[in-house]
């Protein structure tokens, strides 16, 4: 007599074990891996820069807008002059588009020089 309600508890039991076990398996990846470089080009007054993409941090708003600050290494030209800079951005990231507000230090450092650019970005994900 006792037999039938233990054998139902018990199968109960481990349907219910069985079930949330196969719940847990099916969650999404907490995180992605990847790699991304991005190449632009930025304009201002009296100087223009190509930016290579440099570290940025982000914030994902949704799968195809980020925002963010990051650091920019040029090959920079103020009034027919060359040299290299690492300017610092403001940055949107719509799919694989960049908008961005660059500023480069002057030279001797006191100013800075702002400017507005644009970028490709080039996306390898890992996972």
């Amino acid at each position: 007599m006792f037999k039938l309600p233990a054998v139902l508890l018990v199968s109960s039991i481990i349907c219910a074990n069985v079930a949330a076990q196969e719940t847990s398996k099916k969650s999404p990846p907490q995180f992605k891996i990847g790699l991304e470089g991005m190449i632009g080009v930025t304009v201002g007054k009296n100087f223009f820069a190509v930016n290579a993409g440099g570290p940025v941090l982000l914030l994902n708003l949704n799968n195809n807008l980020k925002v963010g600050v990051g650091a920019l290494p040029s090959l920079f030209s103020e009034n027919g002059k060359f040299g290299t800079r690492l300017g610092m951005t403001s940055r949107v990231d719509y799919k694989n588009f960049v908008f961005m507000v660059p500023c480069f230090p002057t030279q001797p450092f006191g100013k800075w020089l702002v400017g507005i650019g644009f970028g490709y970005k080039f996306v390898r994900k890992a996972n």
